[in-house]
C-alpha cells in the first residue's frame, strides 16, 4: 500500500515538473510582432486569419500540460472546451484546426520559416533559433 501512494505522489509531481514559463513566438520579420494576448485568442480560435497581408499560421504544442496551461492561461478554456469549441467551428463555418506538432524544434522551425506562423514552447526550449521572437511569456504559478 506504501508504495502505490509513493508511485501515485510521484506520478502527480512528475506531471507538473514542466514547471516553466511558456513563450509564444512569432516570426522577428512578421506581421505578429506586435499583438497583444487578445489577438493571439483571437488567432487560435480561428477569427484572426490575416495580419499584415500574410495568412495566420497557429501552431499547437503536444498534448499535455504545455498546451493547457496555453489554453486556459491565452483562450480561457481547458482541452476538452477547445476541442468542442473546434468541432463546432468546422461544422458551421468550415475550415481547419489549428496544427500540432510534437517537437519544439519543429515548432520554432515552422514559426521561422512562416511570416505568419505562430507557436509556443516553454522557455527551456528556446534553444536561440534565429528568426524567431518571443512576444510574451506565460508564467509558470
Amino acid at each position: 500500500m506504501k508504495k502505490y501512494i509513493l508511485t501515485i505522489i510521484f506520478l502527480l509531481f512528475a506531471a507538473n515538473t514542466y514547471a516553466d514559463d511558456i513563450a509564444v513566438i512569432v516570426n522577428a520579420t512578421g506581421p505578429l510582432t506586435e499583438i497583444s494576448e487578445a489577438d493571439i485568442r483571437e488567432i487560435y480560435l480561428g477569427n484572426m486569419k490575416f495580419a499584415g497581408g500574410a495568412a495566420v499560421m497557429p501552431i499547437h504544442y503536444k498534448e499535455g500540460p504545455v498546451k493547457d496551461k496555453f489554453l486556459s492561461s491565452i483562450i480561457g478554456m481547458d482541452s476538452k472546451k477547445y476541442r468542442l469549441y473546434w468541432t463546432k467551428k468546422v461544422f458551421q463555418e468550415g475550415g481547419s484546426l489549428p496544427v500540432s506538432q510534437n517537437s519544439p524544434q519543429l515548432i520554432m522551425l515552422l514559426v521561422r520559416k512562416n511570416a505568419g506562423a505562430i507557436g509556443y514552447i516553454t522557455v527551456s526550449e528556446l534553444d536561440g533559433v534565429k528568426g524567431i521572437k518571443v512576444i510574451t511569456k506565460i508564467k509558470d504559478e
